[in-house]
């Protein structure tokens, strides 16, 4: 059973972003269901759990809830009904009869005598392991690590429950396994399923409008459970007209940005949108127009069975609320459609991305951050050709050094412009000389620099406008 202990690492892992406190990271009422045989994993189908109400059953508070599992979310092919408890470290699953399928002590260690899918064993107890810092010492437990209580004769019988979030993450009877998949992106999900959220995609806006695509680092203090955040970037789309291109209708768009870790500006460049009535392309990404809502089913490609989950959910920044479609498949990457604006954007690792800022047919939304400027490291502001020929570029030094700028085709890596020059402490702006740039190309900046207590290098790069 080690390749599954592996996938539910990955997902444990996953979950240490996107909500505003630890205890929010196990909203996801979705569950994968599969079998593990001679070394190998099959996803069988999913699961979707719906709490129902609280009760007193024997004078102990449980939690009702039901689930119903599928291939295809259009067509259940079993629903059940359960009642949990989780009591002084005690947790405790009953089914529609009120047997008991779980009773376990999660706050115990030693070999116990425990009740798993309604046998009483004896059961031993496995810490897992989601700490991706090294080096690894032994693992000391806290209410937050995930607690493996297995069948001792038989370690493919087990649950997994996680105190702090009260939930019970895998289990597995020998012949399947459920796992719940914990991160944002399916917690968004679950809310567009309890709450029947729709929404269709075709997009209305006139010349001028925009949004701010914000991203953000997001983890949780080790301490306290409660989210921190690093300003990662932004990037702003416009609406600046119509054009024909090759023959096709597409849209134009303007798009610009700051990266506040590095202090670079990026853009302003066009993009053009090709669009037709039944949907538009995003670089070579179709996306139809047409009415989503909650989909949910299993999938094969490639000879292997994976899932593919959509979902429609809200957002709210600031008091700015907007919907957002979800899309997931078991690939690391989380899938974001705008209903109001042609900007699908892709999330991944601890990367969060929000719409900070709206102009949908001149009514603006939200709030648009600004740029910042790093004065504390040497770091480039903008580069940007000013004719065919030239080249500018802003950079901030904090001491005077020797400079050297080499610019580069991006596709040959030839050199095509180069200047040796001095800096000034502060902001500096640099002219270099090019071979004939070509408009919409992209080339690489490289920038040495040296002193006598400061030496180094970056680099960046940019799409001729000329």
């Amino acid at each position: 059973m080690r390749i599954i202990i592996l996938l539910t690492l990955l997902f444990l892992t996953q979950i240490s972003f996107g909500q505003e406190s630890r205890e929010e990271m196990a909203e996801s009422k979705i569950y994968v269901r599969a079998t593990y045989f001679d070394q190998k994993n099959e996803i069988i189908g999913l699961r979707v759990r719906t709490d129902v109400m609280d009760t007193i059953i024997e004078n102990r508070k449980f939690l009702k809830f039901k689930t119903e599992d599928f291939v295809d979310y259009s067509e259940i092919e079993k629903s059940e009904t359960y009642y949990e408890s989780f009591l002084n470290g005690n947790y405790k699953l009953l089914d529609n009869n009120f047997e008991t399928v779980h009773d376990i002590n999660y706050k115990e260690s030693n070999e116990q005598t425990a009740t798993l899918f309604g046998y009483e064993v004896k059961t031993s107890l496995e810490l897992i392991d989601t700490r991706n810092s090294y080096p690894r010492d032994s693992l000391i437990a806290t209410n937050k690590t995930p607690r493996k209580y297995f069948k001792s004769d038989n370690s493919e019988i087990y649950a997994v429950i996680i105190p702090d979030l009260k939930t019970l993450a895998v289990s597995s009877n020998g012949q399947f396994y459920t796992k719940q998949l914990f991160g944002d992106n399916y917690n968004d999900i679950s809310e567009g399923i309890k709450n029947n959220f729709k929404a269709n995609n075709r997009f209305d806006i006139q010349k001028g409008d925009e949004i701010q695509l914000f991203y953000r680092r997001k983890w949780y203090n080790d301490s306290t459970g409660i989210a921190e955040y690093q300003d990662k970037q932004f990037k702003n789309a416009k609406y600046i007209g119509d054009t024909i291109d090759d023959g096709n209708k597409s849209i134009k768009l303007q798009i610009e940005g700051y990266n506040y870790l590095s202090g670079s500006k990026d853009g302003p460049e066009e993009f053009l949108m090709q669009v037709s009535d039944s949907g538009y392309y995003y670089g070579n990404q179709f996306i139809p127009f047409k009415d989503y809502e909650t989909e949910l089913k299993i999938i094969e490609q490639n000879g292997q069975k994976g899932f593919s989950l959509q979902g429609v959910s809200r957002d709210t920044i600031n008091g700015f609320t907007y919907e957002k479609i979800v899309q997931a498949t078991p690939d690391p990457y989380r899938y974001f459609i705008l209903p109001f604006f042609p900007m699908p954007f892709v999330e991944f690792g601890n990367v969060q991305g929000i719409i900070t800022y709206s102009k949908i047919k001149g009514i603006e939304k939200g709030t648009k951050r600004e740029r910042t400027y790093i004065t504390d490291e040497n770091n480039i502001r903008d580069i940007y050709s000013v004719s065919k020929k030239e080249v500018e570029l802003e950079i901030y030094f904090l001491d005077k050094l020797d400079i050297e700028i080499e610019i580069k085709d991006y596709e040959t890596d030839n050199v095509v412009g180069s200047l040796k020059s001095k800096s000034q402490k502060g902001k500096n702006s640099f002219i270099v000389k090019t071979e004939k740039l070509e408009k919409g190309k992209s080339y690489n900046v490289q920038i040495n620099y040296k002193g006598d207590n400061n030496s180094g290098s970056f680099s960046n790069g940019f799409k001729s406008n000329h």
